[in-house]
């Protein structure tokens, strides 16, 4: 389920159900004319529709039916987010507004000094500096810093997301005795994604 950025289906590469669109990137609530359901073309409902949790309501169907048929199964989600466009849910950006107002240099601080404290740096660990590309937050003007910090607010709220759906993945595995025999690999690529982004 998700993303497929090919030029060919995954049912054309030996994927027996795909639910997702063969774009890039996709509008998260309003979808594109990419979106495909086992090989065949689907319309996105024009409202109630996001990607991320439609994305694993539909890998769960998927994992039912194998269930059924009483069959291993693979099932493969390749989430949209946290890819451009930067559009979470109004409940999961809320929840971040405020929380980058300090900027980039102060939260990097904060972070790398936590996991020091816990032990997942070494405490001697000298960081990085910030790539030369990057301003110091405190060059940006004001209307800067809280465009900027809303982005990020977006960003975390498309992560949380992803946390929650998989949450609510990993949870239907336990209730119905799978999670036991279940391997759980969790990759990601692009990372914090630059295409929505001008000159400073």
């Amino acid at each position: 389920t998700g993303k497929w950025h090919l030029e060919k289906q995954p049912t054309d590469f030996g994927f027996q159900r795909f639910f997702g669109h063969l774009s890039g990137a996709t509008n998260y609530y309003a979808g594109d004319s990419t979106f495909r359901l086992n090989g065949e073309k689907w319309q996105v409902p024009e409202q109630g529709f996001y990607t991320t949790i439609a994305n694993v309501d539909r890998a769960l169907g998927f994992i039912d039916e194998a269930r059924a048929a009483k069959k291993p199964w693979f099932q493969y989600i390749a989430f949209n987010a946290p890819h451009a466009p930067l559009q979470p849910l109004e409940q999961d950006y809320r929840k971040y507004l405020g929380r980058y107002d300090s900027g980039w240099d102060a939260v990097r601080a904060a972070r790398v000094a936590k996991q020091k404290q816990i032990g997942l740096l070494p405490s001697n660990l000298e960081e990085s500096p910030r790539p030369e590309h990057v301003r110091a937050w405190e060059q940006l003007t004001a209307e800067q810093k809280a465009w900027e910090a809303k982005r990020m607010a977006a960003y975390a709220g498309l992560i949380d997301r992803i946390d929650q759906e998989m949450g609510r993945l990993i949870a239907d595995l336990d209730q119905n005795g799978d999670l036991a025999n279940t391997v759980i690999l969790f990759v990601s690529d692009n990372g914090a994604c630059p295409y929505d982004r001008g000159r400073p």
